[in-house]
């Protein structure tokens, strides 16, 4: 108890009782030190809440077994601290203790007498008690943040009472003054009054030195006789004076008696009587009020009397204390001065303790302010440190992404390069094998490409130098990738070298097992396999892994929580470091038995090796004491740490696995934040299991040929080191932000250094190749995501470590059961078999014959056959290991030669074709003396006098000369013809495929003799093996090796060369030659067909010769090898017949048999396969050869065919200029097989039409047939073949006309009457035709296609209401127009003069035409609604004419109203000195792509934004885009960017944003910043804003599912009429006003849904009691809303986000006006996110109604209707993405342009005001200002001038409006004016853009797909920029259509479709 209680002296500090006691920790270390607390080790010191949560979990029931009153609130009374709390649980726990300690019980006696019962209600109380305590205990997050709001509480009361403190203090400064200045008014005051005093006190010394006689006695008996005098006389006045008075009572008296007595005698009667007491009764009362007032005044004058003998008495009192000696004034003086001067030290004192304490206060104040200043500087540096890192970070991860970049756009690059050169490489060979490519080659061009090797050859390697550069590396490569690619094929015999479908049932196996027996013993006693160290024993842990992941992903923190939950061994490598040094410096030492039986049995392994060092080091370890390993790690790590090196990898897996050692098998370890690399990785493997995961097996891949399936491949599979990885995956930006969480005193205390890179960077670096390592090679890598919240991470890691604990036991169960069973049976099998052979008796059944069943013979070399491995010599496999291994690598480069020699053959047979075939070609094309003929000819014939030329001799003479110059062409073409088979024929003679027929064959011939080699040598080694084996002596092989004979190819002279050096037999092969048939060939004939039957039979011979030699090379290869196995085969069966041999030998012999016969089988099929191969090669070249031969065949015929119709064609066009007695005027031309006219004009033979049913046409009345029309024309040419004018099809129409005109004349016979002449001015009468004309008409040729009456051509039906009704028609109107305009003077001519060539009556008509097309233009109608509307005008009475009713007409009419409003729109921009262009793109069924073009620009303050046209584009790339606004630009406006005039008038660009607009590197921006360098682009805002809500609630739930509610309840009213109806009545019902669910969505996305929002909760009532009343089959979904609605949370987020939409919905209303410049947006914007930054403390207007109450329009709403938490994080997110995506406004140039708003300037007035701005904007657009002609020096005079100007005059200035300033001030300051009219240009959305696509789908919707993009230019033009159709005035219109009449009419005549008449118009 002693030592208990010295231990808790020394752990709590005084005053600290209750805080060190508030984790548990010092509880539980109590209680283990009873050894009552056996988990003590899962205790934590922490002051978390988790931590104290742990502690007092594992103490309760510890407390309760020793019957201490402990439950939840004891817990968290003493967990926060409650005065008191711990002592009396001490003071409890002391007395429990002393109880146990008298009982001497422990704390298993206790838990065993506790009754089953109670332990497990108390087991059941602890479950509650926990979950009761975590309840009440709070999280760490919320006491880290209240910490950090009581941190900031403090700070801020804390600048409070700085704040009041330098308040008092200014207080006091100020106090201090005054009364400064009122000590120096009394200081001035006390020394006047000390000079007064002093100069009194001078003149009183002066006075008392002047002696006084001393008063005698006589003065003072005089004064007081003169007293008494006064006295007496004042007392004689008093006397006198009542004695008068006494006098005069009684005179009185006595004048009253006698009174009396003289009227007794007169009255005697009783009123006399009664009047004299009356009278008397008053004179006495006046007497005694005379009486009272006498005394009175007598009492005041003795009183006053008195007052003034007491002053006298003060005045003499005075006097004589004043008479006093000279020595007691003095004295008195000088009391005053000492008097004085303590008062004066007083205040002294006084003042100096004042001094002393302001100065206390002063430095207090100062040491407060440095402390705050310091710690604001270390905040500072912090935070900028942070930002460094940050920086940093983002530098290293653009260089990275960069790097990254580069790297795949490397690969890619290559990639392409690789595939366009596959492409390029199969093109070509497509073209020389004339699109068929072989199959092989398609597949090496694959191999090739896979692998990353060029398609084309890099460098030549015929002849490879002894130091290739690396181009030929290159090809050396890839040609060493083929041969193994063929090579492959070729020995697992598929892909090329698969047997056909016939043998492949046969095909053998590939592999031998007895020669793979063989030749692995052989290969082990040569080269015998290393001794494996033995593995470390490491107990069978429950769970090994370890947690990685970048600094501050929670690795340590989940590392914890696992030690503490599971019971798992922590390990970290920087604590075990640390632990290491320290066990070093303690001088940790091993205990001597363990260092003996380590270091014995450690040193018995090296006994072997140095026995004298190894009795050495076991004499030290007897008599020196060692360190511990860890000490010994620690030694050596602290020795690196001094020099400053790193400690290495090896050593730190040393350290880490003697702490694994150390850790308890049951506990199980994890290593935190370890490996770091995959170094580390690798060798922590091979350290824990023993294995290097990068060694091979020494004899792997010594044998390729042949393998023994009984040999292990590869070593046995072990566990790896860890099981499971756990990676906590979490990204850069949220590591940075943990970081910068972090406070400066915690960096301080873990010592983390922001500086490094390695906090994100080293991670990053190592990391893919860790990753691969645990995910490929381990498969244990598991990730986790760390961005979650602490315990979900904490609890996922341990999930995962629970599962793989779980796992792993289960496998150890299954595997050790497993083990019992088979032992058991191995067991029980052992025991019978033992038992059989030796325990049973032999009965007589068992010595009766056996039932003879034969067990199967086991097959030689399967897995049940036991082999014979007798000794062998040692010089066996010295000597057959390299025999082998020479063998296998002459087999394996025989066969890549040979293969490679066949590829190349390949290739060199399809470039050899190729090559013939072109050649052959161009022999063809060889130039002839043709042409010199036909010239000669044409010349002659042209020298031919004219007149000579109709005399039929002389036609005769030349159509003869024309026959002869054919013969001679044709003789020509002969001899053209037999050069050219004579050269096909000496191609097929000279004898490339008899060569390379026998080279393929050669090849094929040496691949069989190399597989008869590899036979042999097999059959050598087996020989020499099985003998030594036998103990025979191997002997020599008495046949020779058999050697396949090669075809001899070779020249005379090359054959003597090669008899001097030639091992290999050679057979003659050469066929005789065909020449020597064609000398023998007598005639031309004759000689071709002996050559071409010649060549057909030497070539089906030859390929028969080339099959039976090839067969018979085959059965020569077949015959040796079968010879030899029918030798071994004698051999065997002669031993086993003649030699009696024990059982060994027979099996010897039976396996070497078998191995034989087995290795027969494969080499026969293999030879068999190389046949097949052979004749298909040598079948597959002759065939593509015949096929060529036959391809030159073909060409020539053709070539022949095609110069003979050539010459046909001329000697036709000869003979017909003969006929026709005409010169030929042009050159004739015979090229190679064409003819030419005129060196240009080829002519073709004519086409061969196929035949055809003819069609059976009927004739008409009058009206002939086209097979008619065809015999009359033969009939003509039959009559006139000579006529100098030719006959055509258009004299024959001419003539049926005249025909068809003259029968109907005859046939009406009526005559024109003169007098319409003169009534109809237009009308004329030709008399030789007899038919009447408009003249108008005939003159424009205006004909629009009237059927009977044409007025045009003419008609001779005279009737009268045909020529009205032409006067009328559309025809004779724009033949009356176009006569109009060409009789007056186009240059000369006004509107008015041109209106006035019409008549008033014609005009009128098109005035109404052009209103209307205009009206149906504005109003987005089709063109054919102009039809009905003329006829309702016609209806009306409103004369609108006969013509132009139909939608052409509309379609040009639009046009030339579009080309006003076109030509209005350039003449202002002409005048104006800036504009914007604003482009978006549209995507339409009709148009696909188009871009919509707009300008904005300003004109003295007013704003001007106008469409200009739609222009249709193929791509949505950059370039595209900004050519198709040059063009509308151009088109539309005649206006093109690329001149200067306009280029420096453009300023702004405005788009919706894409990157293909606004991207920085290719965007349409960028291009017309190439144009002009100023233009500013602008991003919508409109747009921005859009992207911003939908980005803010995209994963918002509630915003989700009011969206879907209101979506629903608008389909549900929407779709059902009766839903809808009843709803109206429900709410005239309820007396409310009816107003539907509206849908949300669309492009007023905004206002419909703040309009669905209010109609949702204004009729919320109405619509909850009509859906409750509903009882229909969609019930649920009526409920599924109902229950929605009546949520408080859908409620109160309803509320909610209507006030943030009409927020939202000003900014928008301010985007979408096209009047509002940037500056009016940013101002928008910035009181937006004032507004919604209030709302983030205090609810809305809306959401205030809902904040109390718990009902809705009367309707209990259910829910808790908290929504803090959503209304957060969408406020927070609107704001976040607000200033983000509104980011433009930190922009220079955009933060500049807020002087262009009123609202933006400041109330009063401030010079400094947009001087910055305006410097930035004139410094910005510097080039344009010049170029408008502005004074860029004046700029800023006229800005200061002008803005005091608008000041002084307008008292609110936010009022105002450019264009009114402007009105004022435009003249007098003209520069910063065009400033504003610049600012105003630039766009702030992109809106119209917008409402233009509204407005053409709109159109688009009517028109359908009728309409060019031109047509919708002019639609858009007139619906945007024309005025409404009251203000619409035609005149304008009207004269440019008149001015371009003719050339439209013109035009228009000769199209026939809609699409050539807009066409027309456009370009017009």
């Amino acid at each position: 108890e002693c030592q208990v209680l010295c231990w808790l002296w020394r752990s709590i500090f005084p005053g600290s009782f209750s805080e060190e006691f508030s984790t548990g920790y010092l509880l539980g270390e109590l209680l283990h030190k009873y050894g009552l607390q056996d988990d003590f080790n899962q205790f934590s010191q922490s002051r978390v809440a988790s931590a104290k949560l742990n502690n007092f979990s594992r103490l309760e029931p510890t407390l309760h077994l020793l019957g201490v009153q402990f439950n939840e609130n004891v817990a968290q009374d003493i967990m926060t601290g409650q005065h008191g709390a711990a002592t009396k649980l001490l003071y409890e726990l002391y007395i429990a203790l002393e109880k146990k300690r008298k009982a001497k019980l422990t704390g298993v006696a206790m838990e065993a007498m506790r009754p089953a019962a109670t332990a497990k209600l108390k087991s059941i109380e602890s479950v509650l008690y926990r979950e009761r305590l975590k309840t009440l205990t709070p999280r760490q997050a919320d006491l880290q943040l209240q910490q950090i709001s009581d941190h900031f509480e403090i700070k801020s009361k804390a600048v409070e009472d700085k704040i009041a403190r330098i308040h008092i203090a200014e207080q006091q400064k100020v106090q201090k003054l005054q009364e400064e200045q009122r000590a120096q008014g009394i200081e001035k005051h006390r020394i006047g009054r000390r000079r007064q005093n002093e100069i009194m006190a001078r003149i009183q010394a002066a006075i008392i030195q002047i002696p006084k006689p001393s008063p005698s006695h006589t003065i003072k008996a005089i004064e007081a006789k003169r007293l008494l005098k006064k006295k007496r006389e004042a007392e004689v006045i008093i006397i006198y004076t009542l004695s008068i008075l006494i006098k005069l009572q009684e005179t009185a008296r006595e004048i009253t008696a006698q009174t009396a007595t003289e009227l007794l005698g007169i009255y005697s009667d009783d009123d006399y009587i009664r009047k004299i007491q009356k009278r008397l009764e008053e004179d006495m009362f006046a007497r005694e009020q005379r009486e009272k007032r006498r005394r009175k005044m007598l009492m005041a004058q003795l009183i006053a009397h008195e007052a003034e003998e007491e002053a006298y008495r003060e005045e003499q009192l005075i006097y004589r204390l004043m008479r006093q000696s000279q020595q007691e004034r003095r004295i008195a003086v000088q009391l005053m001065h000492v008097r004085h001067e303590k008062e004066v030290l007083r205040q002294n004192r006084i003042f100096r303790e004042k001094q002393y304490e302001e100065r206390r206060l002063k430095e207090f104040q100062e040491a407060l302010d440095r402390e705050a200043a310091l710690a604001k500087q270390e905040k500072i540096d912090y935070e900028e440190q942070i930002i460094k890192e940050r920086e940093c970070h983002e530098k290293i991860a653009i260089e990275r992404a960069q790097a990254r970049y580069k790297k795949h756009y490397s690969i890619c690059w290559e990639v392409m390069n690789q595939i366009i050169d596959l492409s390029t490489k199969v093109g070509e060979y497509r073209l020389l094998t004339n699109n068929r490519i072989p199959l092989k080659l398609m597949l090496d061009w694959k191999e090739i490409f896979f692998n990353g090797k060029p398609m084309y050859e890099q460098a030549s390697i015929q002849p490879l130098p002894n130091e290739p550069n690396p181009e030929q590396l290159v090809e050396l490569n890839k040609m060493n990738l083929l041969d193994e690619k063929d090579y492959g094929e070729y020995k697992s015999m598929t892909g090329e070298w698969c047997p056909t479908e016939e043998n492949s049932e046969n095909k053998p196996p590939l592999n031998n097992n007895i020669l793979g027996h063989v030749l692995r013993r052989l290969m082990e006693i040569f080269y015998p396999p290393k001794p494996k160290s033995s593995p470390p024993l490491f107990p069978p842990f429950p769970i090994k892994g370890c947690i990685l992941g970048k600094l501050f992903s929670g690795k340590t923190t989940c590392a914890k929580f696992i030690e503490k939950v599971c019971n798992i061994q922590v390990l970290s490598v920087d604590t075990l470091v640390q632990e290491a040094i320290q066990a070093f410096l303690k001088n940790e030492m091993k205990s001597e038995h363990n260092v003996i039986l380590q270091e014995v049995d450690r040193l018995i392994l090296l006994l072997t090796v140095n026995v004298v060092n190894v009795l050495s080091k076991l004499i030290l370890l007897c008599t020196l004491p060692q360190l511990s390993v860890r000490a010994q790690l620690g030694a050596a790590s602290q020795k690196l740490l001094k020099k400053g090196k790193s400690i290495p990898d090896e050593l730190l897996i040393d350290i880490l696995l003697e702490a694994i050692n150390q850790t308890p098998p049951e506990k199980g370890w994890i290593v935190d934040g370890f490996p770091m690399t995959i170094n580390q990785a690798k060798l922590f493997e091979k350290a824990y299991t023993g294995i290097d995961p990068e060694t091979k097996d020494a004899n792997s891949g010594k044998l390729s040929l042949v393998t023994d399936p009984r040999a292990p491949n590869k070593p046995p599979v072990t566990s790896p080191a860890f099981d499971v990885s756990v990676l906590l995956d979490i990204s850069d930006t949220a590591v940075l932000k943990r970081l910068a969480n972090l406070k400066y005193a915690e960096i301080l205390e873990e010592k983390i250094d922001l500086a490094r890179d390695q906090v994100l960077y080293s991670f990053l670096d190592t990391w893919p190749k860790l990753e691969k390592w645990f995910s490929v090679h381990q498969s244990t890598l598991v990730k986790v995501n760390a961005e979650t919240e602490e315990s979900l991470v904490c609890e996922t890691v341990k999930e995962i470590i629970m599962e793989e604990i779980a796992k792993k036991q289960n496998r150890s169960k299954f595997s050790y059961s497993y083990f019992l069973q088979f032992s058991k049976k191995r067991l029980w099998s052992a025991q019978e078999i033992s038992s059989g052979k030796k325990l049973l008796p032999v009965t007589r059944q068992d010595l009766l014959p056996p039932i003879p069943v034969a067990p199967p013979p086991i097959d030689p070399g399967s897995d049940e056959w036991i082999y014979v491995d007798e000794p062998l010599p040692k010089e066996i496999p010295d000597f057959l290991v390299p025999y082998w291994e020479m063998v296998e690598h002459a087999y394996m480069n025989t066969i890549k030669t040979i293969l490679r020699c066949l590829r190349d053959e390949q290739h060199s047979v399809i470039y050899y074709l190729a090559d013939i075939r072109k050649k052959f070609q161009d022999y063809l094309k060889h130039p002839d003396l043709k042409q010199e003929f036909v010239s000669q000819w044409q010349t002659d014939y042209n020298s031919i006098a004219d007149d000579l030329r109709e005399d039929e001799e002389t036609k005769a003479e030349l159509h003869q000369r024309v026959t002869d110059l054919r013969d001679l062409l044709w003789d020509i073409c002969d001899n053209r013809r037999e050069e050219a088979e004579q050269e096909r024929t000496d191609i097929m003679n000279d004898g490339w495929l008899p060569d390379r027929r026998g080279i393929a064959m050669n090849h094929f011939f040496s691949l069989m003799q190399v597989e008869v080699d590899r036979f042999q040598d097999t059959k050598r080694l087996l020989h020499d093996y099985y003998r030594a084996m036998e103990g025979k002596i191997p002997t020599d092989d008495i046949q020779d090796f058999t050697r396949i004979p090669l075809l001899d190819i070779f020249d005379e002279e090359q054959k003597e060369e090669q008899n001097k050096s030639r091992r290999i037999p050679l057979v003659s092969w050469k066929l005789p030659s065909p020449e020597i048939n064609i000398i023998k060939s007598k005639s031309k004939g004759t000689l071709q067909k002996s050559v071409k039957d010649e060549n057909s039979e030497n070539g089906v011979a030859t390929l028969g010769k080339d099959e039976n030699l090839i067969t018979d090379t085959w059965q020569t290869a077949v015959t040796a090898v079968s010879n030899i196995v029918r030798n071994v085969l004698f051999t065997s069966t002669f031993l086993d017949q003649t030699v009696k041999v024990s059982h060994s030998v027979g099996s010897l012999n039976i396996q070497s048999t078998h191995c034989v016969s087995q290795f027969h089988v494969a080499t026969k099929s293999r030879l068999e396969l190389i046949k097949e191969k052979a004749l298909a090669f040598v079948e597959d070249l002759t065939m593509k050869a015949e096929e060529a031969y036959k391809d030159m065949e073909k060409w020539l015929g053709s070539r022949f065919l095609a110069e003979m119709s050539s010459v046909e064609k001329l000697i036709e066009v000869a003979r017909h200029h003969i006929e026709s007695s005409s010169k030929i005027q042009y050159e004739i031309t015979l090229e190679e097989a064409d003819f030419f006219i005129s060196s240009d004009v080829k002519v073709i033979p004519d086409p061969v039409l196929s035949p055809q049913v003819p069609h059976i046409e009927t004739s008409g009345s009058g009206t002939l047939t086209i097979s008619q029309l065809s015999t009359l024309h033969k009939q003509f040419l039959q009559v006139a073949p000579k006529g100098k004018k030719n006959f055509s099809f258009s004299h024959l129409r001419d003539w049926k006309e005249k025909k068809d005109l003259e029968h109907q004349r005859t046939k009406r016979n009526r005559q024109f009457p003169k007098i319409w002449l003169t009534k109809y001015s237009w009308l004329k009468y030709d008399d030789e035709r007899g038919i009447m004309f408009c003249a108008p008409c005939r003159k424009h040729n205006v004909d629009l296609g009237e059927n009977i009456h044409n007025f045009c051509s003419g008609t001779d039906d005279f009737k009268l209401e045909f020529i009205n009704t032409h006067q009328s028609s559309e025809a004779h109107a724009w033949a009356t127009c176009m006569e109009a305009a060409s009789t007056a003077s186009p240059d000369t001519a006004s509107a008015e003069q041109m209106l006035k060539s019409m008549n008033s009556i014609t005009l009128g008509r098109v005035e109404n035409i052009f209103r209307t097309c205009h009206a149906i233009a504005k109003s987005g109608h089709p063109f054919t609604d102009l039809d009905w509307m003329c006829k309702l005008d016609d209806m009306k009475g409103v004369d609108i004419g006969s013509v132009f009713r139909n939608d052409k007409s509309a379609r040009m009419f639009i046009h030339f109203i579009a080309e006003v409003e076109r030509r209005a729109l350039k003449e202002k921009l002409d005048k104006c000195k800036f504009f914007s262009v604003i482009s978006d793109g549209v995507t339409d069924g009709i148009l696909k792509a188009a871009a919509v073009v707009y300008v904005r620009f300003a004109s003295e303050g007013k704003v001007h934004c106008q469409i200009v046209g739609v222009q249709p584009v193929h791509k949505t790339d950059a370039s595209t885009i900004k050519n198709a606004i040059e063009h509308t630009l151009q088109i539309n406006l005649q206006l093109s960017l690329a001149s200067q005039d306009w280029s420096r008038k453009l300023v702004g660009f405005g788009s919706d944003g894409t990157d293909v607009t606004v991207g920085e590197n290719s965007g349409v921006a960028k291009l017309l910043r190439e144009i002009q360098p100023c233009v500013q682009s602008v991003h919508c805002f409109a747009h921005r804003l859009k992207l911003v809500y939908k980005g803010a609630l995209k994963n918002i739930q509630l915003y989700n599912i009011l969206s879907n509610v209101l979506r629903n309840i608008y389909y549900f009213y929407h779709n059902s009429p009766l839903n809808k109806n009843n709803l109206k009545a429900t709410y005239e019902a309820i007396k409310l006003h009816p107003a539907i669910p509206s849908r949300i969505g669309g492009s007023q996305w905004l206002p419909r849904l703040r309009t669905a929002l209010q109609i949702l909760l204004k009729g919320y009532p109405a619509i909850v009691l009509h859906l409750r009343k509903i009882n229909s089959s969609n019930r649920q979904k009526v409920k599924g809303l109902l229950h929605l609605l009546l949520r408080m949370e859908i409620v109160k987020f309803s509320h909610f986000l209507l006030d943030v939409i009409n927020v939202l919905n000003i900014l928008s209303r301010v985007t979408l006006d096209h009047n509002s410049s940037i500056a009016d947006v940013f101002a928008t914007v910035q009181s937006t996110l004032e507004t919604l930054h209030m709302y983030q403390t205090r609810a809305g207007p809306k959401e205030r109604l809902m904040e109390t109450i718990q009902h809705f329009h009367g309707y209990q709403l259910v829910g808790n209707g908290n929504i803090s938490a959503v209304r957060t994080k969408v406020l927070t997110n609107l704001v976040k993405r607000l200033r983000d995506c509104f980011c433009d406004a930190s922009q220079d140039v955009l933060r500049a342009t807020t002087i262009g708003s009123f609202k933006l300037w400041p109330h009063k007035m401030k010079q400094e005001f947009g001087e910055e701005e305006v410097s930035v904007l004139t410094k910005h657009y510097e080039v344009i200002l010049e170029a408008a002609s502005v004074k860029i020096g004046e700029i800023e005079t006229e800005w200061s001038m002008l803005k005091l100007e608008l000041y002084n005059r307008f008292q609110n200035i936010q009022t105002l409006t450019w264009d009114s300033v402007n009105s004022h001030y435009s003249k007098k300051y003209p520069n910063i004016l065009a400033l504003v009219d610049l600012i105003l240009t630039l766009p702030a959305s992109s809106a119209e853009t917008e409402r233009g696509f509204s407005q053409m789908k709109l159109t688009m919707m009517h028109l359908h797909s009728k309409l060019r993009s031109e047509s919708v230019t002019d639609l858009m033009v007139i619906q945007m920029n024309s005025p409404d159709i009251k203000k619409f005035d035609p005149q304008k219109a009207i004269h440019l259509w008149n001015l371009k009449m003719k050339s439209f009419m013109t035009l228009l005549s000769s199209s026939n479709s809609d699409e050539d008449e807009l066409e027309i118009i456009g370009e017009k």
